[in-house]
């Protein structure tokens, strides 16, 4: 396959926020300190994190004091501060969406790949200490506290490209932040952006992105001459009505896969009484662990809703978005499924405990022109999540106890 990226053989990946994901512990413990210093809206302090995402910690700490005026305290004793509260927090980092299958495959491939990281050497042994030593699986690693200036200076990838033996025109870089960005495309690398800040996406063109994605499972590596991933799965789409869709459409299967529920909330302003499609709500609060595992985008799988004195536990068909909610200024991930089963006069859900099994990823988060448009891609997806369910594959998803709430009686 020949593309504009042909030349590429190496890949360098960034750390926090593109492969574990440290940013919402990192935002809420400078959070508290910050809101210590001084009397903040919590908007102002957030945008301030913002700006600084991807610097190296020292340079991160002594920009947001500026930015916010903190004089009363040196940036080593708050840099302390904060460090010492997150060292006791790492074990609770997680790996990004997308990020272990990516790890994996470049090294089943013998893709050479360095991490790029603003972390101190020291700060990354304690980061990744609950991690399973896939670091050492690298070709090479390059730390903030090895090169004289960090991001949006280019000195960081400069120095992983140097390690990897290649010019950094050989290299593709993926960044979520767009200081990281602007310093790859200033060593000669390409760069792909994965955004961290969800609500500023012109910050990443502008940065000079060559792509920019939503997820780790939106990255295409064949587009630029890197083995392409094998585990996509096509299926025939339920007829939709709508000819301008094809018959096949490719989805990724999530392994392993993920399991969430809780009781059916209120919505925030979508599903039934904007969009006409009876989504049933979970709070994301008990389930952030959960919801963490999933990018923004479309899934589907499974459904298994609780009975009450009147109705029987069901398993349904679901398809479901989890994303960004601006009701709560980006800060939460909010997640609506959509039973695709007929409930009749029965379809009032709320209060009544609802567990899902995620069998696949069918696509990004997507911004649509109209009402019109969106309503008709949704549909879209839930002709997509019923032709995955009904292969063998995914069929037999429904019969997870989980979804039965047999796991109770196993365990009483």
């Amino acid at each position: 396959m020949t593309t504009p990226f042909a030349n590429v053989t190496h890949v360098i990946l960034d750390l926090d926020g593109t492969l574990i994901n440290t940013e919402q512990l990192v935002d809420e413990v400078v959070s508290a300190v910050l809101h210590k210093r001084g009397d903040f809206t919590a908007s102002r302090v957030r945008k301030a994190m913002e700006q600084v995402r991807g610097m190296r910690p020292g340079d991160g700490t002594r920009a947001v004091m500026d930015i916010l005026g903190i004089r009363d305290v040196s940036v080593e004793a708050l840099l302390a501060e904060t460090s010492a509260l997150l060292d006791e927090r790492w074990d609770e980092v997680s790996m990004m969406p997308g990020a272990r299958r990516l790890l994996d495959h470049l090294h089943a491939r013998g893709v050479k790949t360095a991490l790029a990281t603003s972390t101190p050497a020291d700060f990354l042994a304690k980061k990744m200490a609950s991690h399973d030593g896939w670091v050492e699986r690298l070709s090479a690693i390059a730390t903030g506290d090895e090169v004289t200036n960090g991001k949006p200076s280019p000195d960081i990838f400069a120095l992983a490209a140097r390690r990897l033996g290649v010019d950094p025109s050989a290299c593709v870089v993926l960044e979520d932040t767009p200081l990281g960005v602007r310093a790859a495309k200033a060593a000669g690398a390409f760069a792909i952006a994965i955004p961290s800040i969800h609500d500023d996406f012109a910050a990443y063109e502008d940065a000079g992105a060559d792509q920019t994605i939503r997820s780790l499972y939106d990255l295409e590596p064949e587009r630029w001459g890197l083995p392409p991933f094998a585990d996509r799965v096509d299926v025939r789409c339920v007829a939709s009505g709508n000819d301008r869709f094809p018959a096949f459409e490719s989805v990724l299967p999530l392994r392993p896969i993920i399991r969430l529920g809780g009781p059916v909330v209120r919505g925030f302003g979508r599903g039934s009484s904007t969009l006409g499609i009876p989504t049933a709500n979970l709070d994301v609060a008990p389930i952030k662990k959960e919801s963490d595992a999933l990018a923004p985008g479309i899934y589907f799988g499974w459904a298994g809703l609780r009975g009450d004195e009147r109705r029987e536990d069901v398993v349904a068909p679901m398809v479901m978005s989890i994303g960004w909610n601006p009701f709560f200024e980006n800060a939460r991930k909010t997640v609506e499924p959509w039973l695709l089963r007929d409930f009749g006069k029965d379809g009032d859900f709320y209060g009544r405990e609802l567990r899902l099994a995620v069998l696949g990823y069918v696509r990004p988060e997507a911004n649509f022109a109209s009402l019109e448009a969106l309503v008709e891609r949704i549909h879209r997806d839930a002709d997509v999540a019923r032709g995955a369910l009904a292969t063998e594959q995914f069929e037999r998803g429904k019969d997870d106890p989980y979804l039965k709430f047999l796991d109770e009686e196993l365990s009483g």
